[in-house]
């Protein structure tokens, strides 16, 4: 493991993960989420969805980006690929908090790593380039390989629901690691499979989602008060 991934995996990280819940405070409303053990299936539930999706993705724009991988230029590689994000998020709330994460990450990265790249970035997608696509492009600046960007993407679809558990209802915090320590094994599995999926052709992709998940964003956007975005 580099020490690029580790600084992008670090919490303290400021890429805007902080005002997102992944969901879970739509859930803890309306009771899907009450203690460790219900939060332990949400989280394992988002990563078989949203997890395998958003690290598919991630390393399908890594790919297409590596000068050995297309002919076409980047900002056309950006404008596909972010059209596949798009179109896996059915949700308006959801995809508008993506983008947010993207154009977030975006101007952390672009501080880390100097690159043309960026440019491509805010042209192929100037409201913002979805946040899966971006690991992808961070990857690629970063000097990371496909199985780093697909953990990266994996670790931050899981650690975002979990750690909002904390906040949300005042879990033990070493219990909640413990729940994302116990969905290591599967978390590999699933970054696997996002590599193989990611290296090959765009309409494969996976698209997995919750209808819950998507339903309860749209209704959580309307609320007057909330701690996170989504």
């Amino acid at each position: 493991m580099t020490l690029a991934t580790l600084l992008l995996a670090d919490g303290r990280f400021p890429a805007g993960g902080h005002a997102h819940s992944g969901g879970v405070e739509a859930a803890v409303s309306d009771g899907r989420v009450h203690d460790i053990a219900s939060l332990a299936a949400y989280v394992r539930g988002r990563l078989h969805t949203a997890g395998l999706t958003d690290a598919a993705l991630a390393v399908a724009t890594a790919r297409r980006l590596d000068p050995d991988g297309t002919a076409d230029p980047p900002r056309v590689v950006l404008r596909v690929l972010d059209a596949e994000a798009d179109a896996r998020m059915l949700a308006p709330p959801l995809r508008h908090a993506s983008r947010r994460l993207g154009r977030q990450l975006v101007r952390v990265a672009s501080r880390c790593w100097a690159s043309p790249i960026w440019a491509d970035v805010a042209l192929a997608a100037p409201d913002g380039l979805h946040q899966a696509c971006t690991w992808g492009v961070v990857g690629r600046v970063a000097g990371i390989d496909d199985g780093e960007v697909a953990r990266l993407a994996v670790h931050h679809a899981v650690s975002t629901p979990a750690q909002a558990g904390v906040r949300l209802l005042g879990l033990d915090p070493f219990a909640v690691a413990g729940v994302l320590a116990a969905v290591q094994a599967d978390g590999e599995a699933v970054a696997r499979r996002a590599v193989v999926a990611g290296r090959g052709a765009l309409h494969d992709l996976p698209a997995g989602t919750g209808p819950v998940v998507e339903i309860a964003a749209v209704e959580h956007a309307t609320w007057d008060m909330r701690m996170f975005t989504t």
